[in-house]
Formats: C-alpha cells, structure tokens, sequence
C-alpha cells in the first residue's frame, strides 16, 4: 500500500502518540489541548482503520497492546525524524544551538571527547550533546536509521555504502602491558608461552596483531577476552595475563608505575579511527562541530 494510495490521517498517529507515551487519555488531552471524547474517538477510528486493538482500558490504567507496542515503535522513528528534519532546515548556521548526536566507543570517548567539547562548547556554549556508547554494529545501525548523526569507530566502518560518508580521523599507537609481578615474570622467562587478555577477533588490528604473533614465532595463548578496554584493564590489574590496547588508554597508569609496557619483541599495529556519517542529514551545529573535532583531534 503506497503513501497516496491510501487517506492517512497523521494527526490520529500523533494522537496515539500521545496517549501511548503518558498511557493516558486525560493526559494526552491535556498536553494536545483537545477534549478527551475526541482523543477516545481518534484512538477508535485508528484500531477501525488498521484492524487490532492498540490499547487494553481497565478501571485503573490502559497499556498497549503488542500490537500497540509495535505500532508506537514505528510511530515514534516517524515523529522524531520530522522533528529532526525541521530542525536541520530550520537551524541559522551563525547559531551553533543544535543537538550533536554521537556514537562512539566508550574508551574512545573518554581518550579526548570531554577536551573537544568543553573547547567547542567555549566557542558554542549553546550548542547541546547526545553521546551514545555501543557496540560497532549497533552503531553504524542507529546511524543508517537517522538515530545518531555520526560515529567513530575503528576504520573501516563503511566500504560500499555509498550514501555514507568516512573520514579517517586519527591512528593511535598500541602496546603489551601488565603489573609489575607479570613483568619480572616475563623478564625472567622470556620463551614461555605468554597469557594474552585481548579484545574480540575481527577488527583489522587485532586480526593483524595475532597474525603478527604467529608469523614472528611467540607463543600466546588467550583465555579471555573482552569488548571494553576498561575491563581487560581491570582483568590485568589482577594479574589474570598481559593485556593489549591503546597506550593512550593506560597512561595515567603508566605514570604511577601502576602499569608496565611490556618488551615483547613486536612492532604492534596502530588502532585506525574514522568518522562516519550522512552529510545532508546533519545540522549546522554537527557540521561546525565536525570541522572543529577534525582541525582540534591532534592537540590532546
């Protein structure tokens, strides 16, 4: 059924809205300022009109129904990208006031995106943020459908996808690290087969760094392996194994002597970031924020 084809009326799916969001229909009238009898009538019509009930009405409270769930999911992506698009056409470009929506991996964001923004900010302090910490596919997901308005991930993150746009951004150096006691352990008996925490397979450089181990001849074995840098650093503050990552990421613990880096004879690959995102999606305030985060990333 296309889009002419049939009489929508948008205004009874922003009536479900309403009643959705507050589970209310006293409630739903008062936010739309219209009676109550006309937001019953314009619940009715719509369960007419697709054939299922969306709400379950009890003396109490109402809820939605499965279908009503599914309903308000889609409902929901439709009003939001409205409200997105009228913000983008809408938003003056000498007036960095917008909202700047990124995805990003957790340890990434903490490396420099508090330094970026508060420098931006001092430039722009109207200008507002969303930082959504995920995975890599729920990422470049929430990207493809208008939910974020760019991410940075470990490059590449898109290759035949033509309608997004990738930047490289920035590479960052890795190394082998442990505690002190793993340290010596290792200094002491260099050819034994060495415990590894690393992250999980199938990015370029850890895929490149195991290759690399294998090809040089080191003895690893890797028992545990984890998602967050966060948490391999906390496994090898344990002395559970040596860890690898950013280097940047364990600096505070390297100046406290916390942390060691490990003289494992290999030059370890660089980590890659890139940005990515639909340029004709994003507002004034993302696109000024873009430019300052690509002429600022190498000053922190």
């Amino acid at each position: 059924m296309g889009i002419y084809n049939s009489n929508y009326d948008f205004n009874k799916y922003k009536i479900f809205y309403a009643v959705a969001e507050y589970l209310s229909f006293s409630k739903a009238a008062e936010v739309l300022h219209i009676s109550q009898p006309a937001i019953s009538y314009a619940i009715k019509e719509l369960e007419t009109t697709l054939n299922t009930k969306l709400f379950i009405r009890n003396n109490k409270d109402i809820k939605l129904t499965d279908d009503g769930e599914k309903l308000m999911y889609y409902v929901q992506k439709a009003l939001y990208n409205i409200i997105k698009a009228e913000t983008i056409l809408s938003e003056r470009i000498e007036e960095a006031t917008g909202l700047v929506r990124i995805g990003v991996y957790s340890h990434i964001s903490e490396i420099f995106l508090p330094y970026i923004i508060k420098e931006f900010r001092k430039l722009n302090p109207n200008a507002k943020f969303s930082i959504y910490q995920s995975s890599n596919n729920e990422l470049k997901e929430k990207l493809k459908h208008k939910e974020l308005d760019f991410i940075i991930l470990q490059y590449p993150v898109f290759i035949n996808e033509l309608n997004i746009k990738e930047e490289i951004l920035f590479e960052l150096d890795t190394c082998f690290y442990a505690t002190k006691p793993t340290y010596k352990k290792y200094i002491e008996n260099e050819k034994e087969t060495i415990d590894l925490i690393l992250p999980f397979d199938g990015y370029v450089d850890i895929d490149t760094l195991e290759e690399k181990l294998k090809r040089n001849n080191i003895n690893f074995s890797c028992n545990i392996r984890s998602y967050g840098s966060e948490t391999i650093k906390e496994l090898v503050k344990k002395d559970l194994g040596i860890g690898w990552g950013l280097k940047k990421s364990i600096e505070n613990e390297l100046k406290n002597n916390e942390l060691y880096i490990m003289p494992i004879k290999l030059e370890t690959p660089k980590t890659i970031f890139s940005i990515a995102y639909e340029e004709k999606f994003v507002n004034n305030t993302t696109k000024e924020f873009l430019n300052f985060l690509k002429e600022n990333i190498n000053r922190k």
